[in-house]
């Protein structure tokens, strides 16, 4: 450190220092990081405060802490964007029914492009997703893995990994929603919507797979809709 720096500087300075450390050598996720104590005598720099940057590179996904056995290079991954949807659709209502219009827009635009290239393979891998499926609703048992797997597969097709970890947080954030009237949907109309988009891929029918899948969001959007006018206050009056 040229000269001395206090709180959100010093930790700012700190947080700065070792990500470009990781970058400086090009380490990889499960490399080794420094120990807390070496980067505090290389900054000249309490342990303390190094402690504190630590934990903010840790809520940034950034790095991973084994208490005993040091720091460690984080993967690449969306658990920030995945705590503000959390929050932020339970803060604010309106909120879910944006983000929930931002996945249906994203996910309208991937399915064309994955239509387009999915492989013979992963068609069979979609088909028998349906399969599972089916026997899951004869047996009135939970499908939502399910539901997860058949979209992952799809947007697996345009080999994005970024965008594969953007939809895992979408799908995290409303999967963990307390609000009944999302989850309530009718499972054969489920499975009955997922076999159409099936059909549609299999006869790589970019359009028609397309206006399913949106028709398919609808149902959903209009639930949570509802959702969102039964806690507002002003709704209820």
């Amino acid at each position: 450190m040229e000269k001395p720096l206090r709180g959100p500087a010093l930790n700012d300075a700190i947080r700065n220092y070792v990500k470009q450390y990781i970058l400086d050598h090009n380490l990889n996720p499960g490399d080794p990081l420094p120990p807390e104590t070496q980067l505090a005598q290389e900054l000249g720099v309490g342990r303390s405060s190094v402690r504190e940057a630590v934990k903010a590179l840790q809520s940034l996904g950034i790095i991973q802490v084994r208490h005993g056995d040091g720091l460690y290079v984080r993967e690449y991954n969306f658990d920030p964007i995945l705590e503000m949807f959390s929050y932020g659709i339970r803060f604010d209502p309106a909120a879910l029914a944006e983000l929930f219009q931002i996945r249906i827009w994203l996910e309208g635009a991937v399915i064309e492009d994955a239509v387009k290239q999915i492989s013979a393979e992963e068609t069979g891998e979609l088909e028998q997703v349906v399969a599972v499926w089916e026997k899951r609703v004869e047996a009135n048992q939970p499908d939502t893995d399910l539901d997860e797997r058949f979209h992952y597969i799809l947007h697996r097709t345009v080999k994005n990994q970024s965008l594969l970890k953007l939809f895992k947080a979408f799908w995290i954030a409303f999967e963990n929603l307390d609000v009944e009237i999302i989850h309530d949907s009718d499972p054969v109309v489920e499975l009955e919507n997922h076999r159409a988009i099936l059909e549609a891929v299999r006869s790589r029918d970019t359009r028609l797979a397309r206006d399913l899948l949106v028709k398919h969001f609808g149902h959903l959007q209009r639930r949570i809709h509802q959702a969102i006018r039964s806690e507002t206050p002003d709704a209820k009056r």
